[in-house]
């Protein structure tokens, strides 16, 4: 059952993406893999992974607009891989009721190719002008301070690229401290927000998203590319900030 995250939350998730060492899916976007007979792109263990990967990112976007536009983000996206054109770059299709959206990028992680779609998904109204709420940010902020930030400022690009950073040091600590550990739903969560403080603030990036992002790419390299998505669970599941 899918169902849509609510203000509290969806604060309280990202909290516990940081300091709990357990993690669930959201549940917000489901991916589809490409049809067996007739898809332009072959349903390989590559395929799969990448729209898994799409769709998280999708669904952490659509989890963020919900929550800052105040409605529900009920029925999933489709997605689907639409072809890799011969310099690698992949196009893949997302379709949510009389939604329609086109993802290009040689690279799933890659937050540059999701801001026009999150630049969509949080517009204000039908002039699509986007509004940021400007938020100082203490760089000490931690964890639990950006979620409680968030929660009362989501439209606040600084809070999204700390976010981003937050979660971007966290993996790279799990990485180091627990063999075999997956940082893929995380990854797709921090392009997410990267994606989202580019939309609603196109000028510079703070430093917090400069440094996110360059965390982002050089773990996205060390993906392997046909690892089989996470197996989703059955019903969305929100972390509890532990005291």
């Amino acid at each position: 059952m899918v169902q849509a995250m609510t203000r509290g939350s969806y604060a309280l998730a990202f909290g516990l993406a940081i300091v709990s060492a357990a993690f669930a899916e959201t549940g917000t976007f489901s991916y589809f893999p490409s049809p067996a007979a007739g898809a332009a792109t072959p349903d390989t263990a590559v395929t799969r992974q990448q729209e898994w990967i799409v769709s998280e990112i999708a669904g952490s976007m659509l989890n963020i607009a919900a929550f800052a536009g105040h409605f529900e983000a009920a029925d999933p996206f489709q997605v689907r891989n639409a072809g890799t054109d011969p310099t690698g770059v992949q196009r893949f299709k997302l379709a949510r009721r009389v939604e329609e959206y086109t993802v290009t990028t040689a690279q799933p992680w890659t937050p540059d190719a999701y801001v026009r779609m999150a630049r969509n998904l949080m517009a204000d109204g039908a002039e699509m002008s986007v509004t940021e709420d400007p938020v100082a940010v203490r760089a000490d902020a931690g964890p639990v301070a950006v979620s409680r930030l968030l929660h009362d400022h989501p439209r606040s690009a600084t809070l999204h690229y700390r976010a981003a950073y937050l979660l971007s040091l966290y993996v790279q600590k799990r990485e180091d401290a627990q063999a075999g550990f997956d940082p893929r739903a995380l990854l797709c969560r921090i392009t997410a927000h990267l994606a989202i403080a580019r939309a609603l603030h196109p000028g510079e990036p703070t430093g917090d998203g400069r440094l996110a992002a360059r965390i982002l790419s050089a773990m996205a390299t060390r993906q392997p590319s046909d690892a089989a998505p996470p197996v989703a669970a059955d019903r969305p599941q929100f972390w509890v900030i532990e005291q």
